[in-house]
């Protein structure tokens, strides 16, 4: 039986593709205020500035091509059974080759009715819908669930949204895991944040980006630098120790 390697993955590992990290220094994502474009809220107020959003992030992320680190993250699944939790919604570890990937933030490989939860509460109730379905193209106000009616929307987790928390799951890897790599993000925000001290009993822990938050890292092997720089040697030394 393989070995187990988690992989948590932040906006870090993408930016070297050319995606950029999630917000500017002044608080702005692409120019647009997160709440406008990024909560159930704004998308009440204007739906369409919303959709013409994501789409622009779908176009980007269609034309940008997997890294050397994702690449790499990939080969690790000759030898190891490679689980990757991520916080990006791009799906650049698919086009790599990666198998198993939990999207904490939702991916834009999916879209869903605008009523899978009541985005006025959170809550579910009579307007829910559990349409889902994948992504063929650039979203458009036409583009309507075929259970409910409802306008579909991007399947992302806006704030005020829940992450997608697999509890159960996550105590499985926690105790199975013998590798633990978490790279490119600050995991500095809950619930992400507590991944890496969920994993501090796992045989070997690396931990890579170019900013580390050395306090949030103790037994672990940190590099100071970028997801590329490191990743490819680190999988090959990984590859070689099974």
């Amino acid at each position: 039986m393989k070995k187990t390697v988690v992989v948590f993955s932040g906006a870090g590992l993408s930016a070297e593709s050319g995606i950029p990290t999630f917000r500017a220094s002044d608080g702005l994502w692409e120019n647009h205020r997160i709440e406008d474009v990024a909560s159930p809220q704004g998308w009440m107020r204007n739906p369409e500035l919303v959709l013409s959003f994501y789409n622009e992030r779908y176009k980007k992320i269609d034309e940008v091509k997997p890294n050397p680190a994702h690449i790499a993250i990939a080969k690790l699944q000759e030898k190891y059974h490679v689980v990757n939790i991520t916080q990006n919604i791009d799906n650049l570890l698919e086009r790599a080759g990666c198998n198993e990937i939990w999207h904490l933030h939702g991916s834009v490989e999916t879209i869903k009715c605008e009523h899978h939860i009541d985005i006025s509460t959170g809550i579910s109730n009579y307007y829910y819908c559990d349409y889902k379905t994948t992504r063929k193209g650039l979203l458009t106000k036409n583009d309507k669930c075929p259970k409910c009616g409802g306008q579909m929307r991007p399947d992302i987790v806006w704030f005020g949204e829940a992450v997608d928390m697999r509890y159960e799951y996550l105590q499985e890897l926690i105790a199975t895991a013998y590798i633990f790599i978490g790279v490119g993000t600050s995991a500095q925000v809950y619930p992400a944040a507590g991944l890496l001290p969920a994993f501090q009993d796992t045989p070997k822990k690396y931990f890579i980006d170019p900013n580390p938050a050395y306090s949030m890292l103790r037994g672990y092997e940190v590099f100071a630098d970028t997801a590329s720089n490191v990743i490819p040697k680190l999988v090959e030394n990984l590859l070689t120790m099974v």
